[in-house]
């Protein structure tokens, strides 16, 4: 079922969001799209199956209000990759602004901001924005300042962890419908393929130092499922854990690689070194914090390089590096203690950033590394 209301002729932004058994929080969402002073936008809304059965509701209230959007029901379930890919495919305006259904916008003046600051800057391919949290208001700053940062494999390699967090990413809608793919399905970061891909391929990334959007709508008597509130499993011995993240090494070279031409080994590095230096040991800490130790072991057993880097080819150097990184990482995943975790995500996250700048430098001489 494909319902539209096109009531702004060329929209300058299409909110993309993938919906599914979330409608009381998706329809926070909306009153905050509904409430922006920039009318130039569309929503599009893609819903996997939900059986919640409350479609009707949130079409009604889409209705009623003043947005112009594209509403789909799938007719299968295509879980979270296909349905963002659905999302993306509604769009007609010049950029997909991506949006969880339970992150709300900041402020009414919201996408007014951003589009006049995207207004003045050269057309981007891929832009970051920042955001906050909806409960405590803490701010997560994925980009320092409002810049250039570029295009090219190595601005991809650097870049893609902030892919992570799906709202505040803004896609250019014609590449990224053009470059859309099934084979990443059920890997949950299609938005980090098509990113990195449309920047590797010469798109320019920008970043605007704005915060765009406030993750985790909360409602009183409600809450979303997430990989915190599983229960416990209780294991005997340590069985391979193949999540999601044993994957995303593989989709990032993937999205890149056609496109690198010279420093190969550089690139998969700093691809290497953020993926098994930082987000490989941080989801190891979580897992032994929300689930248990042999939990976050079979996820070691699962991210072994040979497993998670399939084929994926390295050089020697490459080879050596990453089976070093991957194993004093497992040593610290599996022996820091969880209560420090909250206290080095900040100052890992700073150094993080300036491995993947210092990645792309070297890359590219010409780009200055930043902190």
């Amino acid at each position: 079922m494909l319902v539209r209301r096109p009531l702004v002729e060329r929209p300058f932004f299409s909110i993309c969001i993938p919906q599914h058994n979330r409608t009381s929080f998706l329809l926070e969402v909306c009153r905050s799209l509904d409430a922006q002073t920039f009318r130039g936008f569309e929503v599009c809304i893609s819903d996997d199956c939900s059986t919640d059965g409350r479609g009707e509701e949130l079409l009604d209230f889409l209705q009623r209000s003043g947005l112009s959007f594209a509403y789909r029901r799938l007719e299968t379930n295509l879980r979270y990759d296909g349905n963002l890919r659905s999302a993306i495919e509604l769009a007609s305006g010049r950029y997909a602004f991506l949006l969880g259904n339970d992150d709300a916008l900041k402020n009414a003046t919201t996408l007014q901001e951003l589009h006049d600051t995207m207004a003045g800057m050269p057309e981007a391919a891929v832009v970051f924005t920042n955001f906050e949290d909806f409960s405590t208001g803490q701010v997560t700053r994925r980009v320092p300042a409002t810049s250039v940062m570029g295009s090219g494999p190595a601005v991809a390699a650097a870049c893609f962890r902030k892919f992570s967090f799906i709202g505040g990413v803004i896609l250019a809608t014609g590449p990224a419908q053009s470059a859309a793919v099934e084979r990443w399905d059920r890997s949950e970061m299609y938005q980090m393929y098509i990113g990195c891909r449309l920047i590797a391929s010469g798109g320019i990334l920008t970043e605007v130092d704005l915060v765009t959007v406030r993750k985790d709508v909360q409602i009183r008597g409600e809450v979303v499922d997430s990989f915190a509130r599983k229960p416990r499993l209780a294991l005997n011995g340590i069985p391979l854990q193949s999540l999601p993240l044993c994957q995303t090494a593989r989709l990032v070279i993937d999205a890149i690689e056609p496109y690198v031409t010279t420093n190969r080994t550089v690139i998969h590095l700093n691809v290497m070194f953020q993926y098994f230096g930082f987000l490989y040991p941080y989801w190891l800490l979580q897992y032994r914090r929300v689930q248990s130790w042999r939990f976050a072991a079979g996820l070691c057993r699962a991210m072994q390089p040979h497993r998670s880097l399939a084929d994926v080819k390295l050089s020697l150097l490459g080879n050596v590096c990453t089976t070093t990184v991957y194993v004093l990482a497992s040593v610290l995943g599996l022996t820091v203690p969880v209560s420090l975790l909250d206290r080095i995500q900040r100052p890992a996250a700073r150094i993080a950033r300036f491995v993947g700048n210092w990645g792309t430098a070297l890359a590219n001489p010409s780009t200055p590394a930043k902190g």
